[in-house]
């Protein structure tokens, strides 16, 4: 076992134990709300599966299940794309229960994620750089969807992973995986922006043409983003199915940045009488989006061309709808970010204790929020 352990990468060797440590108090403190919070009987304390079998982890379990636009069910998961219920599906034939094999996509695919991220923050910050970032993703608020069913992890290793292979000079390998992201979720495509500014800089950085046979695994990419329009066609007779799905299903569409700030803002700001459930939701979704252009200005700053162009698209494209929403998880997935911070916390020493202390306390109460049924996100 010493010898196996001894031969995994450095990367993975100094984020594993963190991760499953992590992972076992977040399912520990699920259990323990759940306990302390049941009316009744002890018996009516809901199973493991029942507490993370919430919002959008039935439409991926749906999709898995049934595929795209079944008569199995009714809703609008055309908007979720494919890589994640397919990850599920394929661990299902091994776990048999739907939702436990989503919670293992999630926690393998965020165990590479944490050594993908650990190695791109020690590169240049050395093994406390890296612990910095990875401590970061752990204990950011929203980090209950690295946990849930949901698609952030997944994408999150995929995007992580491209990036290092770029940064390596591995191109054909960073399409790949580029394209594994983009066909996890539509902020792959932002991704794609970023990896293209990438090629651009480390070729000229290393003093290659950039006109180059490696230049072609930047047309990967798109290719899931292609091929899932053309399946939605096969499926419903419309090229534009997935923005349909969007309009009917979550009254969602393309609008301009501030039109979307407007409308947003009012529902965060209702006043007394109008404040819901989904005041603080919309209150986030705003934060977000300030603290996009806020990375992104920074990222300029720091002449870091490619992580700027990766958070500034994704930063555009949440921010380029009629109102707000899933941009708290857009900014989860933006591993800049984290690499920001370590960078950061390597100038500042009190900054780490600071984030930890105030992240992980809002961490521990949207896991709680989240498997006793409130809203999120």
């Amino acid at each position: 076992m010493r010898s196996l352990w001894s031969r995994l990468p450095e990367a993975a060797r100094a984020t594993l134990p963190v991760w499953c440590a992590s992972r076992v108090a977040v399912a520990l403190l699920s259990l323990a709300a759940a306990r302390v919070t049941v009316e009744g009987a002890l018996g009516s304390v809901p199973r493991f599966t029942q507490l993370w079998d919430r919002w959008d982890v039935g439409l991926f379990t749906k999709v898995a299940r049934y595929g795209y636009v079944s008569p199995h069910y009714a809703d609008r998961t055309e908007v979720d794309f494919p890589a994640f219920p397919l990850a599920i599906r394929l661990v299902h034939f091994f776990v048999r229960d739907w939702i436990v094999a989503g919670l293992l996509v999630v926690f393998l695919a965020g165990a590479v994620a944490m050594a993908a991220i650990w190695r791109l923050a020690a590169d240049e910050g050395g093994p406390a750089g890296g612990r910095a970032a990875v401590l970061a993703v752990i204990f950011t608020p929203y980090a209950v969807f690295l946990f849930a069913g949901y698609s952030e992890a997944l994408f999150l290793a995929f995007a992580s992973t491209a990036w290092l292979a770029g940064r390596r000079g591995r191109w054909w390998l960073a399409g790949l995986l580029a394209a594994g992201a983009a066909g996890t979720r539509i902020t792959g495509i932002p991704l794609w922006c970023g990896m293209v500014v990438l090629y651009l800089v480390e070729r000229r950085r290393a003093g290659l043409p950039v006109f180059a046979r490696p230049a072609l695994a930047l047309a990967l990419p798109p290719l899931p983003v292609l091929g899932f329009l053309w399946y939605l066609h096969s499926k419903t007779g419309v090229w534009n199915a997935y923005t349909d799905a969007m309009r009917d299903g979550w009254h969602r569409w393309t609008d301009w940045p501030w039109d979307g700030w407007r409308t947003t803002w009012g529902s965060a700001f209702p006043g007394p009488d109008g404040s819901t459930t989904f005041t603080w939701f919309f209150r986030a979704e705003l934060l977000a989006v300030v603290i996009g252009v806020v990375v992104t200005v920074l990222l300029l700053r720091g002449r870091r061309w490619a992580e700027a162009a990766f958070v500034g698209a994704a930063t555009i494209m949440m921010a380029s709808t009629n109102y707000y929403a899933s941009g708290v998880r857009t900014i989860l997935v933006a591993f800049p970010l984290y690499l920001l911070l370590a960078r950061a916390a390597a100038r500042f020493p009190r900054l780490a204790p600071a984030y930890l202390w105030l992240s992980g306390p809002l961490m521990a109460a949207f896991v709680v929020a989240f498997t006793q049924g409130r809203w999120v996100d």
